[in-house]
């Protein structure tokens, strides 16, 4: 299939939905370019037909919670059709697998252990799962995604190494209807949050400097959006890509606005020859400031400047004018996330007017067939030591993971073969003096973890800890390491994880959100996200 036989506007500004009602004037205001709609059956095929009208390209997702790998029915896809009827094309399945909150859950926590290395209960279900369902959606006349991950660095949840074990299951075990896939209208969905990874290099250079956030102009050059590919960030780490390809990233590095798109399609040409295929960021986008605050900033990364209310305007519309003019010829564009931080949130913010009194630039298609497996090359410079078309190497075999897996089943040990070594008399991480080496977030029982992942996102955004929703796993951080945990608990249960970690683990920093309502512990996580507090 041509890039060009692709149906949609052609326009990458886009917004993602998150209410039952939808005004279609949020949409076609601003003049977005796509539509990102989730439900659990027909109830935004009308809105998704208007908007087909007005020229913006809806995407849709059924939305089922704690989904995991479930195999599409034929009730499902008589809900397609109705959408396919009203125009809509672009069909999403699955949500960031690589989450523990996006499998079903027991008991506090997964039915499944969530890792690139379970074959047998996530890759190889929810692959062969996938390729059903977009073999049908292409029959019916749709664009299937490839699931998008969430942009990970952690090595269980690495984007990197869960694309590797997807795309090298289907070359093994479906090779010739995977390549039938990706060449008859598959297309990639990403999530990329961008931490602060964008910045706007001062007049006249050098590139690899950065302006003050003070003086960024979207309607001036010198614009980058290419992390981990920018000269800042070579600067710091040389060589490094999506891959990693470095001794600070061995388990890759995705969270830049293509950094995931290109991982992806490297490794589809890689394994199948086969590529590029179109990308579109269906959720994503810096964090919204609150535009009455004076005080927010965001600076995940210190390399990078920060961003306020005060540029925010500028980085959105630089982000839309870079997709037109720099950015790799198959990523199309983003849905931001999400609906209501643009628009309920803090009311109305700024952006909005401004997009609604520019007009969109739209993206020049060219001519590539999905079949030619052809090199693809960026519009920015590419490290020198980086092997284009090739997708890095394969995870580790043996490194140790930032957060150990759970115990197996007991077994009985074989007879010694020597004397037993003395144990060591330090179980666990070591006292917290500064900084923490890991922070992980614990939901006690009662607590969901697709809620956490929802409903306290902008905290996750910020912070990134490892939400977790078992506690056994303390005496497998090795005490050279310290550890902070900060545990939501209803008012019911904080005495028992008082009991369970603060007492008997008194070296683990511990970090208490208690609560007696949801909404009350979402206020507390905000108020941190807002405050850049980590702990309280």
């Amino acid at each position: 299939m041509n890039f060009r036989d692709y149906q949609w506007s052609r326009n990458p500004r886009g917004l993602h939905q998150r209410n039952i009602g939808v005004d279609i004037n949020r949409y076609v205001e601003p003049r977005m370019g796509w539509a990102k709609f989730l439900a659990g059956g027909g109830e935004f095929v009308r809105v998704c037909g208007d908007l087909v009208n007005r020229g913006i390209t809806p995407i849709f997702r059924i939305f089922r919670p704690n989904m995991g790998a479930m195999r599409m029915e034929q009730e499902h896809y008589l809900v397609y059709q109705e959408y396919l009827n009203a125009g809509v094309r672009w069909f999403e399945l699955y949500n960031e697998p690589n989450l523990e909150g996006e499998w079903p859950q027991s008991g506090g926590g997964p039915t499944v252990w969530v890792s690139y290395e379970n074959y047998d209960e996530c890759i190889k279900p929810m692959m062969d799962n996938w390729l059903e369902w977009a073999e049908t959606i292409i029959d019916m006349g749709g664009y299937p995604a490839f699931p998008a991950l969430t942009e990970s660095s952690d090595h269980r949840h690495s984007t990197v190494f869960w694309y590797r074990e997807f795309l090298n299951y289907l070359a093994d075990a479906h090779y010739q209807r995977a390549i039938d896939v990706f060449t008859n209208g598959a297309w990639a969905a990403t999530h990329p949050y961008l931490y602060n990874h964008f910045y706007q290099e001062p007049p006249g250079g050098p590139s690899n400097q950065a302006s003050p956030y003070q003086q960024q102009n979207a309607n001036e050059p010198g614009w980058h959006f290419e992390y981990p590919y920018d000269p800042l960030q070579q600067r710091f780490d040389p060589g490094r890509t999506p891959f990693g390809q470095t001794a600070l990233t061995p388990n890759g590095d995705t969270n830049g606005l293509i950094a995931a798109g290109d991982v992806f399609n490297r490794l589809v040409r890689e394994y199948f020859g086969v590529g590029p295929l179109p990308v579109v960021a269906t959720e994503g986008g810096p964090t919204v400031p609150d535009p009455s605050r004076d005080d927010e900033v965001f600076q995940q990364d210190t390399r990078y400047p920060p961003y306020t209310k005060q540029n925010f305007d500028e980085i959105i519309m630089a982000m839309w004018k870079w997709i037109v003019e720099k950015a790799p010829s198959w990523f199309w564009g983003m849905t931001l996330w999400d609906e209501p931080a643009y628009y309920d949130a803090f009311g109305r913010v700024p952006v909005i007017d401004r997009m609604a009194a520019e007009a969109p630039l739209l993206v020049n298609v060219p001519s590539i067939d999905t079949r030619s497996g052809s090199t693809f090359e960026p519009r920015y410079p590419v490290p020198p030591n980086f092997k284009r078309g090739v997708g890095g190497p394969p995870p580790p075999e043996d490194e140790e993971e930032e957060t150990p897996e759970p115990p197996g089943e007991p077994t009985d040990p074989p007879p010694p073969t020597e004397p037993p070594a003395t144990p060591t008399p330090f179980v666990g991480p070591g006292r917290v003096t500064g900084e923490p080496d890991y922070h992980w977030l614990l939901l006690a029982p009662g607590l969901q973890a697709d809620w956490f992942f929802h409903a306290a996102r902008r905290y996750w955004q910020i912070f990134r800890p490892t939400v977790i929703t078992k506690w056994e796993l303390q005496p497998e951080i090795p005490n050279q390491r310290t550890l902070a945990i900060t545990v939501l608990a209803r008012r019911d249960t904080i005495d028992y994880m008082d009991a369970e970690l603060r007492d008997k683990w008194p070296n683990v920093f511990y970090d208490a959100v208690v609560f007696n309502t949801l909404a009350d512990m979402q206020e507390e996580l905000d108020r941190r996200a807002r405050d850049r507090r980590r702990f309280g």
